[in-house]
């Protein structure tokens, strides 16, 4: 497994350059695949409109959070190539949702408080033929401690890039380890505090203008408890659909999100629960969509039926059902990449962290019968 360990005493600018420099080709490479794919899988005609797209979520991140801002212009430099095109790599899923037409670009809302509502004007021109990503959630009180788990589903051309990004201590911040790929900031992690995010793709019919969503990823595991986690997520600008799931030794936390609105949907009052790409919450689900490649319904009803059948046990339980391929192709492992479109959805790596013990196992690739790397927080 690909990992990268940023030293610690470095500014957000000069982790940046360490991680654009350690992986320019794959960056490079990742950035000219996600960019093509905003124009075949996304509304957008060309790379012009795409990169412009991107431009406009700079100031956004900049406003959001100067140190993240660095480490992205940092990775740009290291990489060799322009920010607009790490903020592809990191925002693609977002800017797929984005209407192509600048004049339909309007700002995320901003939460005063959690539970925020807000209504929206549902304008995306995303592609009705947008590929079904379809990561799965789990999060179980097990004997063996508090665990979360997902897959990552993605185009199958990212699976060489997927990597762990290690981060360490600061004096505002516990360290982290996150699942990412390279040129991304972290998709899903744990902190030394045992504060874990994970996260599913929604795909919102009501995208905006909002954060990088790897940048508010990391924003979140600065923090020291679920609670503020849960509350830097809801009072984020997001610009378009994901669930989150932020936990930790105490509390859990999940959450629904289209481009203008977000509702907590679980509090961790459950034992048990699962996710997959489609929205629980009627709200939600009134902005967003689920594409007809989707493979979410079936995942989700064998998950919930998995859970019912017997209780998570351990990290390995949770690893083995990450890892199933029971109705495959509709799996929660799979691939539905072909020759002929070999950018189709795909497992394209797996993280699972208990955060009782502070272990976190993660895998780039299809983890079915394959052994993760283990790290310790």
């Amino acid at each position: 497994m690909r990992t990268l360990d940023l030293p610690a005493g470095k500014t957000p600018r000069q982790w940046g350059q360490i991680h654009g420099e350690s992986f320019r080709g794959e960056v490079q490479s990742l950035c000219a695949i996600r960019v093509y794919l905003c124009t075949r899988v996304g509304g957008f005609a060309d790379r012009v409109g795409v990169l412009a797209a991107a431009k406009a979520h700079l100031p956004i991140l900049q406003a959001y959070d100067e140190a993240l801002y660095d480490e992205v212009l940092g990775t740009a430099e290291g990489a060799g190539v322009s920010a607009e095109e790490i903020v592809v790599a990191n925002h693609y899923t977002d800017l797929r949702d984005l209407s192509p037409d600048p004049n339909k670009w309007r700002p995320a809302p901003v939460a005063d408080a959690p539970g925020f509502f807000a209504a929206g004007d549902s304008g995306s021109n995303a592609s009705e033929s947008a590929q079904g990503d379809g990561c799965s959630v789990i999060w179980a009180q097990s004997p063996s401690g508090r665990i979360l788990a997902q897959t990552w589903d993605m185009h199958a051309t990212a699976i060489p890039y997927v990597m762990v990004l290690g981060v360490p201590e600061t004096a505002t911040a516990p360290a982290m380890r996150l699942l990412t790929v390279t040129g991304c900031l972290g998709m899903a992690g744990m902190n030394s505090a045992r504060v874990g995010v994970a996260i599913n793709n929604l795909f919102s019919t009501d995208a905006t203008l909002g954060i990088v969503w790897p940048a508010m990823v990391r924003k979140a595991l600065r923090e020291r408890t679920a609670v503020a986690a849960r509350d830097v997520i809801e009072r984020s600008p997001i610009g378009s659909g994901h669930h989150y799931f932020a936990a930790d030794r105490t509390h859990a936390f999940a959450i629904e999100t289209s481009g203008t609105r977000r509702k907590r949907i679980f509090d961790g009052r459950a034992p048990q629960y699962c996710h997959t790409n489609h929205c629980l919450d009627t709200d939600i689900a009134a902005h967003s969509k689920v594409p007809p490649t989707s493979t979410t319904y079936d995942r989700y009803s064998w998950l919930t039926a998995d859970l019912a059948r017997a209780d998570v046990a351990d990290l390995a339980d949770a690893w083995r059902r990450m890892g199933s391929q029971e109705g495959w192709p509709r799996s929660v492992s799979t691939n539905l990449a072909t020759p002929e479109a070999p950018h189709g959805a795909a497992t394209c790596g797996a993280i699972a962290m208990n955060l009782d013990s502070g272990e976190l196992w993660a895998q780039g690739g299809f983890i079915t019968n394959v052994a993760a790397d283990r790290f310790s927080l």
